[in-house]
């Protein structure tokens, strides 16, 4: 018997761990199968870890131990909620990571409530029939955007995918090498058109194209895409061209034209003091593209959607292609993007949302804050540690306003740099987690994405971590 043999015949077998008090008392009034499963997963993934070491054999009680250890570690986990809360101190407002931009509490309450209980999703209640999912919210979107008509998938990505397959099918697709672009970690466009079937023409140089670039390259019924560069910008001897321009000339050959606009902004975001860079929806509907598609959860304020504008004969054929089911959207996003689009409705100036909203904060408001809450902390910090509050620069992110800095107040800390780390460690594993800054200078976190009726946790927070509860 080799190495190998003798150290995996100290396995503990299943029935024996199943019968162990513990693990007994897991299954107490719980579905057998899913924790039997549990079990033979831990076991295989010891069995795994022997087969890569080649030290003395572990004695089998030894291997129980660490199997049960692992048992109850696993179920813990798998009870719980699957996410934790999180305040975000990072200066990043609409943080991708975190879950983008934060739903006013009326969609919570929409969501909530479509969530608990029937509601008229698919059903016209004044003639008792079937009804048209989201026509409600889409008659909203459209309004808002100057559009004829609107279409509400699950996200962008979605609902670039589906204009292009619709229009293209399967034909040429011209782009402007300087907006194949990436976002996020998984989005690459060159890749989301390749889904589609259509064939992509890459036209003019990654930091220059011009109208005769696209005209050189058109041919009928061709669809040129263009794409809002959000995530990031091109300074020098650059070119392109404006959309108005670009629809003009597609209409005179008898090309269709796609615009992804990305954040999908319906606010003008200069009256808070960001450059110009993000145009508003119905400034881009209105330039004459034959669709335009946007998220939900950006700039918008809204929840994780994608959003098509167009004519009323566009967005018909692309609610009868087959593919529109695969990305419709469920009930409860339904409701939280129509309390959204309500609050733009009903406003007369800003609308109350938790993104326009932090983003709108004066330095004033950011200062008197930043300065209450190192009131509040300064009693409970450690010994040879410094608090101050500090000037700095925020982001809205989002893949929006990329080179755009927002100026912010920050709490920042000083002190051993292992007990820094050590801190941000605790905050971030604490319930509700807090993510803040760390850097050079210390460990900070940043007003501007902290909201005002979570400074009391964010107190609470820090006395945790500094073993002050």
């Amino acid at each position: 018997m080799n190495h190998l043999q003798e150290q995996l015949r100290e396995l503990p077998q299943i029935s024996v761990l199943l019968a162990d008090d513990q693990v007994a008392e897991l299954a107490r009034g719980r579905r057998q199968a899913w924790v039997t499963r549990l079990v033979q997963d831990v076991v295989e993934g010891i069995r795994r870890e022997l087969q890569q070491e080649c030290g003395p054999v572990r004695p089998r009680a030894e291997l129980t131990a660490s199997a049960l250890s692992r048992i109850r570690e696993r179920s813990q986990a798998l009870l719980r909620p699957a996410w934790t809360r999180v305040i975000n101190g990072t200066g990043v407002v609409v943080h991708t990571n975190l879950g983008r931009s934060l739903l006013p509490p009326s969609a919570v309450e929409a969501a909530a409530i479509v969530a608990a209980a029937n509601s008229d999703l698919e059903f016209d209640l004044e003639s008792g029939t079937r009804g048209h999912r989201g026509r409600r919210v889409e008659e909203k979107a459209a309004l808002l955007a100057g559009a004829a008509d609107a279409l509400v998938v699950n996200n962008n990505a979605a609902a670039l995918w589906l204009a292009v397959r619709f229009l293209a099918s399967g034909g040429p697709v011209l782009l402007s090498r300087g907006e194949v672009v990436a976002i996020g970690g998984s989005f690459r466009l060159h890749e989301i058109l390749a889904e589609t079937g259509c064939r992509l023409v890459e036209v003019g140089t990654t930091n220059r194209t011009s109208l005769d670039d696209y005209a050189s390259a058109l041919e009928p019924g061709a669809t040129v895409l263009k794409v809002h560069r959000s995530n990031f910008t091109m300074t020098g001897f650059t070119e392109e061209v404006a959309l108005g321009d670009l629809a003009a000339l597609c209409g005179s050959h008898g090309a269709n034209l796609v615009y992804d606009a990305g954040s999908g902004a319906l606010f003008p975001f200069a009256e808070l003091g960001l450059p110009t860079g993000e145009t508003e929806l119905f400034e881009d509907v209105a330039a004459g593209p034959d669709l335009v598609t946007c998220s939900g959860d950006k700039l918008l304020g809204g929840c994780q959607a994608g959003i098509i504008f167009g004519s009323g004969e566009r967005i018909s054929g692309l609610r009868r292609h087959p593919m529109r089911r695969a990305f419709r959207v469920d009930k409860v996003t339904l409701a939280a993007l129509d309390s959204v689009l309500t609050a733009y409705l009903a406003a007369d100036d800003r609308p109350d949302l938790p993104t326009l909203s932090l983003l709108a904060q004066s330095e004033a408001e950011l200062e008197a804050r930043a300065t209450d809450l190192l009131v509040a902390l300064q009693p409970h910090a450690p010994r040879k540690w410094r608090g101050q509050v500090v000037p700095s620069q925020a982001s809205v992110g989002g893949g929006s306003f990329s080179s755009a800095v927002v100026p912010t107040r920050l709490v920042l800390w000083q002190g051993p740099k292992e007990a820094l780390d050590a801190c941000h460690l605790a905050l971030r594993t604490g319930d509700p987690a807090l993510v803040g800054r760390m850097n050079q200078e210390g460990l900070a976190v940043d007003m501007r994405t902290i909201l005002p009726h979570e400074e009391p946790l964010v107190v609470a927070a820090f006395r945790r971590a500094w073993g002050k509860p």
